[in-house]
């Protein structure tokens, strides 16, 4: 019975896994775009300028608030600018403060491909152990030191962890990429000294 019950669970973490690569793979390439249309179909640009006079009356940098008006596809940054506003301050030039000790340039390169990359491969690795925990049902992977994949436990916990791993990786991803889009604007514009 509880052979059974870690089977379930272990099928129920492949199934997050395979989950996990299509949330991602949406969230990166329709996330934001389709917000901004329903943005935009709502409210139009008088959306934009409520989102900007918000933004204003949170304190936000004026020189960033100026760089956002300027440019020609505003909405582009306005969900993160929103999401990471309190993450942004100017010191000398425009800085991420990730924790209240350590803050750093904003990202320069597009880290979107390599992270998916990394969640693909989890995904791929939790099959893997998902299958092996089927396979050693009816046989027994040989040796030593492999004695750890016969233990259909020791195989959940990985796949767990894995799961655990790629809810991290997707979270760095969306961090990041709100930080680029922010610095896409920020070389962009003419406003704010680099």
């Amino acid at each position: 019975m509880l052979t059974a019950l870690v089977l379930l669970l272990n099928f129920i973490g492949v199934a997050i896994a395979v989950y996990q690569v299509y949330d991602i793979y949406y969230e990166q390439n329709v996330g934001d775009e389709e917000r901004q249309r329903a943005e935009g179909d709502v409210a139009g640009e008088r959306g934009v300028a409520a989102t900007i006079e918000a933004l204003r009356q949170d304190r936000m940098d004026p020189r960033l608030l100026q760089a956002v008006t300027e440019h020609p596809n505003p909405a582009d940054f306005l969900q993160p600018l929103r999401r990471r506003r309190q993450r942004l301050v100017f010191d000398g030039h425009l800085k991420a403060r990730h924790l209240s000790f350590w803050s750093s340039s904003l990202p320069r390169r597009d880290m979107r491909l390599v992270l998916l990359n990394v969640v693909l491969i989890n995904c791929l690795l939790v099959l893997f152990l998902g299958g092996l925990s089927l396979y050693t049902i009816a046989y027994e992977v040989p040796g030593a030191t492999l004695a750890w994949m016969n233990n259909e436990v020791v195989l959940m916990v990985l796949i767990y962890a894995l799961v655990a791993l790629t809810h991290l990786v997707a979270w760095l991803d969306r961090y990041l990429h709100d930080l680029y889009q922010i610095n896409r604007l920020m070389t962009s514009s003419s406003v704010i000294a680099r």
